[in-house]
């Protein structure tokens, strides 16, 4: 394929400029910040609940063309083995529908992320509602507990509508589609676009050091 536009962001200044907080995607208990030239997941207060934050992408993608986004996730060793029972974090990109307002919109998630004294993996998450409970398809890779930095990348494919997750250029699973051929159907035609980001969580633990950390935003539409 024949790129006709990219855009790189290396995380060394104007992060606001790049990515911003949105209404569409709002966060709750959790940020990214820049902090030493990259992108610095924390989170304020411990839950059972995942606490989130989603950062919005200053353009949007088309719907009528193939487009890719990449970043490299680095999630420390240190959360294989801490953070309390149960605590998991991860970080990575996201892809969703844009609607006016909240957290309702439909959401293709992909993270990083590592639960304290299980597994460490590579995850898209298909949603069909933010706020309305568990996804209705999660495609997961387990990783060597020492896989610490990764380069992940959200491959959408115009030809037969695809949302696509690869880490290291694996591809994970199998790409879904998001018409109506898919397993949800995010109602979108061509003159219509889609949001990127960048995202983290945390789940019963708190983040205020080891900081899972971001760099290198890409961008290509083809």
């Amino acid at each position: 394929m024949t790129t006709t536009s990219t855009e790189n962001y290396a995380f060394d200044n104007n992060f606001s400029g790049f990515f911003s907080q949105s209404t569409r995607w709002e966060s709750e208990g959790a940020d990214i910040t820049l902090v030493g030239g990259k992108g610095q997941l924390t989170a304020s207060t411990a839950s059972t609940q995942a606490l989130e934050v989603w950062k919005l992408y200053k353009t949007q993608m088309p719907y009528d063309k193939s487009w890719e986004i990449s970043l490299t996730v680095t999630v420390p060793l240190h959360w294989n083995s801490n953070g309390g029972a149960n605590a998991q974090v991860g970080a990575g990109i996201f892809a969703g529908r844009p609607v006016a307002s909240g957290q309702s919109s439909k959401v293709y998630e992909c993270n990083l992320a590592t639960i304290n004294g299980a597994q460490r993996f590579v995850q898209a998450q298909l949603v069909a509602n933010r706020l309305g409970g568990a996804p209705i398809d999660v495609q997961r890779t387990i990783l060597a507990q020492s896989l610490e930095t990764a380069i992940l990348k959200i491959q959408f494919c115009h030809s037969n509508k695809t949302l696509s997750l690869f880490i290291d250029n694996a591809m994970v699973g199998v790409g879904r589609s998001i018409d109506a051929s898919g397993l949800d159907n995010w109602g979108l035609g061509d003159t219509d676009v889609i949001d990127v980001g960048i995202m983290g969580f945390a789940e019963n633990t708190v983040i205020t050091s080891n900081q899972p950390t971001i760099d290198d935003f890409s961008v290509k539409i083809y």
